[in-house]
């Protein structure tokens, strides 16, 4: 386990210095053409409809998530944290289950099993590695609208914020698509008791993966205003 999120880390990491260059450093010279390059299946399938319309849903997800967050009192943030572990533990995990529902004044669960059916239908039929995916969303990045050095504060701010965002973003849906091939690698000749309770064991591998999320966007958003949009790893406007 711990190899598996120190694997998913640094390929993060690697993604996320991308973004931060590609969104922080001025493109006065380079014109990207798309047209000129070759467009692989991971490319198309990052920039198809189908695909876009998953991010914002996962986008909706985020945005619900850290808003509920944002309303905690002191007392609320506390039980948010002892929940959170509360949730990784496999005694505690169903009341913490419905507490974590009643503190987010929503059923969190609920909708992250539905954007989990709509991973696995959107990514049904493919078959790219976590290192192709990283590529084609860094090859997107590339040819959208970079950052100048001349941007005001307030943008700069808000395409600093956007920037970390899009990691999360692409963070959660890496986290329920691993979750769904968990699900789907389970053999049908399993025994129900025991499918149970691998299902039960992947849910919880699902929220080690997504609960750092959140705090990783939080503290990046913090990061964003404090610097007045300077970006945070490299110091570049």
């Amino acid at each position: 386990m711990k190899k598996m999120n120190l694997g998913f880390i640094m390929v993060g990491l690697v993604f996320l210095i991308s973004i931060s260059v590609l969104s922080c450093q001025a493109n006065d010279t380079d014109d990207y053409s798309q047209q000129a390059e070759d467009m692989t299946a991971a490319d198309l399938f990052i920039a198809s409809e189908a695909h876009q319309n998953l991010e914002k849903e996962i986008r909706k997800n985020m945005r619900r998530m850290l808003n509920a967050i944002s309303k905690f009192s002191k007392e609320e943030m506390e039980q948010y944290q002892k929940l959170k572990k509360e949730l990784l533990n496999m005694e505690t995990r169903s009341e913490a289950k419905i507490q974590w529902n009643k503190l987010l004044g929503y059923d969190y669960y609920a909708s992250l099993y539905r954007l989990s059916n709509l991973v696995r239908e959107v990514y049904e039929g493919t078959d790219f590695t976590r290192l192709e995916l990283m590529r084609a969303r860094q090859k997107r990045k590339m040819h959208q609208v970079v950052i100048t050095r001349t941007t005001e504060d307030d943008e700069a701010i808000q395409n600093c914020i956007k920037a970390y965002s899009e990691m999360a973003e692409a963070r959660i849906e890496d986290c329920v698509n691993q979750y769904d091939r968990n699900i789907a690698g389970i053999p049908v000749d399993t025994p129900p008791e025991k499918v149970s309770e691998l299902e039960k064991r992947y849910a919880v591998i699902l929220d080690e993966c997504t609960e750092p999320i959140y705090e990783y966007l939080e503290n990046g958003i913090e990061n964003c205003k404090q610097s007045k949009g300077k970006c945070p790893i490299w110091g570049y406007h």
